[in-house]
């Protein structure tokens, strides 16, 4: 015994030495720190974690056997394989291995609460259309209609290939797959799972008709069709706002609750940066117009553009929109750091982003708004103070990028520098924002910004009406009407 402890104690000893970079003692770790470290799951190890845990879900469902076995490994593979060929089809998802996470973590909870109501209530009573929902927020509708359709085949499948099922299953989840991408406050869930409801006890109504339920079942389902809701509703107040915060999913709800100007980050814009504030409230309506000409999520887009110059507050007068006239701090410094000090609002604005714990799809509309643009002024500068001698590349006046991975980032890009470009027009007349913007955009294609993003020429082309319509609205020409006397005044 006393050697077993001698051992023990030596062991404890090697890993403090190993532990301690100088050998003298354990390390104390931050574990606040390590739990605010990002984790990022591989999609491979998601789907084999997932794929087993569904496997002998469904297996202890339907009862352990020889041929059970082989049949629940074949539906099994059939499910993976519609999400991987689905997932592929949304690359943003694909790309994204907290979105993996989510999908797999969401399906297990939908079979488990399945067993549950299965076991307890009634499989009437299990809430898919709360779990459409979930997949149409976070994810998209193409997930939500997968959810929709493959646990409805699940239903039937453990109940014998019910129709019945699989119809009152499917229409349940269908009826809110549309309602879901217009939800934009909490109370829109009761909508939502009163909807369900209503759907529901209409399709049992029919089966009723039909013959295939007695009217003791009639009245037995209605009962579980109203547990259905409420189970539905509860799941959706509870799971969203927590799949929200841990994979940082921008659903409409949070992006308005964000949009609020008495959050702290847009707060302080509006005190300390006041320019920018005002050019980030123009961009947004712009961005707001030009995502919905192509189909895009317009709330996304209004609140991105919020907070896409969020990283101007660290040095504010900096920034022209900020300066008073006759002061430029920039007048004092070279070119070569006056541009390290403007292109650091985007380094800024992502930190700040994160410590305020803001969502992954705008962070990447911070990092990505300006692409890897250069700063022509002080390129050009550069040049003229050097006597056309470049003892700089171009490159190092480019921002650091990434070029836009979005459509979204692409909108904000274009919406950010068409209205910085038309606030400066002496005189913002319909031709010359229209030339504007035109010139813009093209600069922006010809030097390769949209590259990297799935954005075609159409879309381009409607982004630009509709960039040209907005602006043009805003700074409309006011006609200047005659002057008039009080009297006169008075009497119109």
């Amino acid at each position: 015994m006393e050697k077993i402890k001698i051992w023990i104690r030596d062991f404890l000893l090697g890993l403090a030495k190993i532990f301690d970079p100088s050998n003298k003692g354990p390390v104390l770790r931050n574990t606040r720190q390590f739990f605010k470290q990002e984790i990022k799951v591989p999609s491979l190890l998601s789907i084999i974690a997932t794929y087993i845990i569904v496997y002998f879900m469904l297996l202890s469902e339907i009862g352990y056997s020889y041929q059970n076995a082989i049949v629940i490994a074949f539906l099994t593979t059939v499910i993976a394989y519609v999400f991987i060929s689905e997932c592929r089809k949304e690359k943003n998802i694909a790309s994204d291995p907290d979105a993996i996470v989510l999908i797999c973590l969401t399906f297990i909870i939908a079979l488990f609460v399945m067993q549950i109501c299965d076991t307890y209530l009634s499989i009437i009573a299990f809430p898919v259309s709360a779990f459409v929902i979930m997949g149409t927020m976070l994810l998209s509708p193409r997930i939500g209609l997968v959810f929709a359709v493959l646990l409805s085949l699940i239903t039937a499948f453990l109940h014998g290939l019910n129709f019945d099922d699989f119809a009152i299953m499917l229409g349940s989840g269908l009826i809110v797959l549309n309602m879901s991408k217009n939800i934009r406050r909490r109370i829109d869930f009761v909508k939502a799972a009163l909807a369900s409801t209503v759907a529901t006890v209409s399709l049992i109504g029919v089966f009723y008709l039909l013959g295939h339920y007695s009217l003791v079942e009639l009245e037995s389902n209605f009962y579980f069709v109203l547990k259905n809701g409420a189970l539905s509703l509860a799941l959706l107040l509870v799971l969203i706002p927590i799949f929200e915060r841990i994979f940082s999913r921008a659903t409409n709800i949070k992006l308005i609750e964000l949009s609020d100007f008495s959050n702290p980050l847009l707060k302080r814009l509006m005190l300390e940066a006041p320019g920018t504030y005002h050019h980030v409230t123009m961009t947004a309506g712009i961005a707001e117009q030009a995502a919905m000409s192509i189909g895009e999520n317009s709330v996304l887009a209004r609140v991105a553009s919020y907070y896409h110059d969020i990283g101007k507050l660290q040095n504010p007068q900096y920034f022209i929109e900020n300066q008073n006239i006759g002061e430029n701090p920039h007048e004092t410094l070279t070119t070569a750091m006056s541009t390290l000090i403007l292109i650091s609002h985007i380094k800024d604005g992502i930190a700040l982003a994160k410590k305020h714990n803001l969502d992954k799809d705008i962070i990447d509309c911070i990092a990505q708004h300006h692409g890897v643009t250069v700063m022509g002024y002080f390129y050009r500068k550069h040049r003229e103070l050097n006597g056309g001698e470049n003892n700089l590349k171009l490159d190092d006046f480019r921002y650091p990028g990434p070029k836009p991975q979005t459509k979204m980032a692409a909108i904000i890009m274009i919406s950010d520098s068409c209205e910085a470009a038309c606030r400066s027009l002496d005189e913002p007349n319909n031709g010359r924002i229209g030339e504007t913007v035109d010139r813009i955009i093209t600069e922006k294609l010809e030097d390769g910004q949209f590259s990297e993003c799935p954005i075609t020429l159409k879309e381009i082309e409607l982004i630009k009406e509709s960039v040209m319509s907005t602006l043009i609205s805003m700074y409309h020409q006011r006609i200047k009407y005659e002057e008039t006397d009080d009297k006169d005044a008075q009497k119109e």
